[in-house]
């Protein structure tokens, strides 16, 4: 052995070869790939963790959709009752003053009916819309799951091919030193 020499040229065996630095760097490669290997896994492992958060995420907003329509509909029942109680309060108002259900009083019953079912419109619609848009952030949070899963199934097959890697360069780096004696 001649380790006075930088590229250890003096190193030769029997069949001429010697440590050159295509050996170091297939070694050096080797060690580089387990360690990629494993940071591969980790960042899988940080996918994987990732996907569940998103599928807390959708699973919360597939619960607030729940909540809106329960809630739209408490509301609508509110609504209704408190239609039913105007409607019924003038009708006793007209009733009382001695007038029928005639003329402007009618007039005034029917305003009543037709902003009761426009309030219950609206009502409807804005719960509707918030509905939908929780139904869409529910499945906006799936595709995010799933692509986080994606990656981490590609990251965990990249790192199975980076020890496939390694263990190639390490051979090679073996092989040209077992034929540097």
């Amino acid at each position: 052995w001649n380790f006075g020499s930088p590229d250890f040229g003096g190193c030769k065996g029997g069949s001429g070869g010697g440590l050159s630095s295509a050996t170091f760097s297939a070694a050096g490669g080797a060690v580089a790939d387990l360690y990629s290997a494993k940071a591969l896994k980790t960042k899988a492992k940080g996918n994987l963790l990732e996907a569940e958060q998103y599928d807390l995420a959708a699973a919360f907003a597939r619960r607030n959709m729940q909540y809106s329509k329960t809630s739209t509909e408490i509301n609508d029942y509110q609504l209704k009752r408190g239609i039913g109680r105007t409607i019924g309060q003038q009708a006793a108002a007209v009733a009382a003053s001695g007038f029928g259900a005639e003329g402007s009083a009618l007039d005034l019953l029917r305003d009543s009916a037709a902003q009761g079912a426009l309030a219950r419109g609206v009502l409807a619609h804005q719960g509707a819309i918030e509905v939908e848009g929780y139904e869409e952030q529910a499945k906006s949070y799936d595709i995010m799951a799933q692509a986080s899963k994606m990656a981490a199934a590609a990251n965990e097959e990249a790192a199975g091919g980076m020890k496939w890697g390694s263990a190639l360069k390490g051979a090679a780096a073996g092989a040209s030193m077992g034929s540097a004696f």
